[in-house]
């Protein structure tokens, strides 16, 4: 029964295991393109279960910090350990911090450490902001080229298709053909005229 009970605590203790930041810590500081570690440990020494993310953060006020980057997400916690490659574009600052979020733990913060390139005037804030601009103006252009190739290929198709619809005669025409019908009539009927003339003189001559 205790070693049932003991059995219990330890699987309890394990599924329940805290994470906590061993590095960055306070003092650290990361230069842009240079590899950087992150890594965690279980504070009391049991093996660490589920997955976490990594995001990179950033502000003065600990209880106001704001999300910089991702990472690393899906991280198996008993993995320990991430590598992150600072981009050139990070913004120097004093108050960068480093959030592991545990599915089974929760959230655990680092403590502010020095990273970026001072001479980058660009807020920290402002990355997540122009990257999803960049997408919406990709997203807008793609829609612009479907619309257009949907064009062509109607026109296209239209062209293609063969034209069902005789020509009618144009107006002037029908008057023409028609000026020339009774034009004809108008001869032949001055023709029998005639000769109905002629047979009257031949026949009072007689």
């Amino acid at each position: 029964m205790k070693f049932y009970i003991a059995s219990v605590l330890a699987f309890a203790s394990s599924a329940f295991a805290s994470l906590s930041i061993n590095s960055p810590v306070a003092g650290t500081v990361w230069s842009n393109g240079s590899p950087a570690i992150v890594s965690w440990i279980s504070s009391d020494g049991s093996p660490l279960t589920g997955t976490v993310v990594v995001q990179l953060m950033e502000g003065s006020d600990p209880n106001n910090l704001a999300l910089v980057a991702t990472i690393a997400s899906n991280v198996d916690a008993s993995a320990g350990r991430v590598q992150y490659l600072p981009p050139a574009s990070l913004p120097g600052s004093d108050y960068y911090a480093v959030r592991v979020t545990s599915s089974v733990d929760g959230p655990r913060y680092s403590h502010s450490f020095k990273a970026g390139d001072a001479s980058v005037t660009s807020p920290v804030s402002s990355a997540i902001t122009v990257s999803a601009s960049s997408q919406e103006q990709s997203s807008e252009a793609e829609s612009t080229s479907k619309e257009s190739t949907a064009e062509e290929s109607t026109t296209e198709k239209s062209s293609a298709e063969p034209s069902s619809t005789k020509e009618e005669p144009s107006s002037e025409e029908s008057e023409t053909s028609e000026e020339d019908g009774s034009s004809e009539l108008s001869d032949l009927e001055s023709d029998s005229v005639s000769d109905s003339e002629s047979t009257d003189e031949d026949s009072s001559d007689s």
